[in-house]
């Protein structure tokens, strides 16, 4: 693309290559080559070297394969992967099960490469490596303490997501894991890999899974980009990164003061100044904020709307659910959900059709005790911006259109509470609800870290943890070290 008709290169004095003209038909004046535009008229990219770096190995095999394969010590060498597979010291019959196949696949295919590679397979598809296995006497009916190896298995998929390092295994081959119980803690948290658990329990503590679940309509909201919605992920699994590195008070989620943003989602918010580029820094929120806590992100507020409307009802029962550990029972089956079209709701604010819901017998006592903690937030919509006004969708029939009405977020809670907006309800979560607040963060952490659901006989447990948790200002890590040292945590 860039030679002349006579195949020469095309090169001018500032070093830029200009595409040449096509070759002219016969009997046609060839056209002049293109002026190239002024030099630094825009972006210029010269590229004088470019160098690749790839892994170095002096010899072949590498390393990676000596260690597994080594100069021949095959059995030894077999215990140690296998122990590593397992998370735990290989039993004889189970090294000379996996020896013994080695040896078969050794003879049958005259390849000491290709044997071990199939036993190394047999031993990566086996449900001890595949599952967290914790071995119970027969007779046993009720808790055993954990092996050593077991709670460091426990504690490392708590906290890392991921098998134990080398050095944790080592203190549960010595016995001494459980002396060394809160150096580990701190360890482990400090490392990189622990952003896997503050990630991973944030996702499942506020539900971010329910962003996928919500289609923004481009009809209400022509301008959202739906990158946004991962924009507001990474905010929510910040905020928790940024309580566990700092050890900052829980009750933050309720109330804080700042939050993580980039640029994108701070000019989303309309919050000022922005942040310089798309990553993620920590930004104190302005004094008239409106937003702080969860309640204020993206990510609870659109994935708790219909992509239309902001859904008080759902707010309400995450708040009641996620935040206070108190969730309403399921509405019963013949109850119809709040339906924006129906004739019956048409020109009516969000608050006015929930009152005429309440006047199903079916619906009143329920509705009663939940929607108050939804309606305070009704100055946010579906995708988590500030509105005066909320629109309201007329019959399709009529063609008039309804003029805006006003929002109304005034709310009486079930104990006589009024609540005038989303900052009330806030700050009346964390003065007045903080130790609900604090069992229900106890009873989800308590629960990720056993990986199983909670029963009455746990209740003597979360009662403990709650009362430590709360004696320390609610701090992530002050919980997190109690929890390890619970002896629900450390029994199977």
């Amino acid at each position: 693309d860039y030679l002349d008709a006579d195949g020469k290169e095309l090169r001018y004095p500032d070093r830029r290559y200009v595409r040449p003209p096509p070759k002219p038909k016969k009997g046609q004046k060839p056209k002049p080559l293109p002026t190239p535009p002024p030099f630094g008229s825009r972006l210029e990219i010269a590229v004088d070297s470019l160098e690749f770096e790839t892994p170095y190995y002096p010899s072949w095999p590498p390393p990676s394969h000596h260690r597994l394969i080594g100069d021949g010590r095959i059995r030894e060498q077999l215990r140690e992967f296998i122990t590593r597979a397992f998370r735990r010291p290989v039993r004889d019959e189970e090294l000379q099960t996996y020896f013994a196949n080695f040896q078969k696949l050794r003879e049958s295919t005259g390849s000491l490469d290709e044997a071990w590679r199939e036993t190394c397979a047999a031993v990566l598809v086996s449900p001890h490596f595949l599952y967290v296995v914790e071995r119970r006497m027969k007779d046993s009916k009720s808790s055993e303490p954990l092996t050593d190896h077991e709670l460091a298995t426990r504690l490392s998929y708590f906290l890392w997501n991921t098998m134990p390092d080398q050095h944790l295994s080592n203190l549960a081959a010595k016995g001494r894991l459980r002396r060394s119980l809160k150096t580990e803690v701190t360890r482990l948290l400090e490392n990189r890999r622990s952003h896997a658990f503050a990630n991973n329990f944030a996702e499942q503590w506020f539900d971010l899974g329910a962003l996928e679940r919500i289609a923004v309509n481009p009809e209400f909201y022509p301008n959202f980009n739906n990158d946004l919605k991962a924009d507001m992920r990474q905010e929510t699994t910040g905020f928790f990164n940024e309580l566990l590195r700092h050890d900052l008070s829980c009750l933050d989620a309720l109330d804080g003061d700042w939050t993580m943003l980039n640029r994108a989602l701070a000019r989303h918010y309309g919050i000022s100044p922005l942040p310089r580029s798309g990553q993620f820094v920590r930004t104190t929120l302005p004094a008239d904020s409106r937003r702080g806590g969860v309640l204020g992100q993206g990510s609870f507020l659109l994935s708790q709307s219909s992509g239309e409307f902001p859904h008080p009802i759902k707010r309400a029962v995450w708040i009641l659910d996620r935040l206070l550990d108190n969730p309403p029972p399921p509405p019963p089956p013949d109850v119809p959900d709040l339906d924006s079209e129906s004739p019956d709701l048409v020109g009516l604010s969000v608050k006015e059709q929930l009152a005429l819901h309440r006047d199903r017998e079916a619906c009143a006592n329920c509705h009663r005790g939940i929607d108050p903690w939804g309606l305070p937030l009704e100055h946010f919509d579906a995708i988590g911006q500030w509105r005066e006004f909320t629109p309201v969708r007329l019959d399709k029939k009529r063609k008039n259109s309804a003029k805006p009405v006003a929002v109304d977020s005034q709310a009486e809670l079930p104990n006589g509470t009024a609540l005038a907006n989303a900052s009330e309800l806030k700050a009346f979560l964390r003065n007045q609800r903080s130790e609900w607040f604090a069992r229900a963060m106890v009873k989800r952490m308590l629960a990720y870290a056993l990986g199983r659901s909670l029963d009455f006989g746990d209740r003597e447990t979360v009662e403990k943890l709650t009362s430590e948790f709360i004696a320390s200002d609610s701090r992530l890590r002050k919980l997190i070290l109690s929890l390890v040292q619970s002896e629900a945590f450390q029994s199977k």
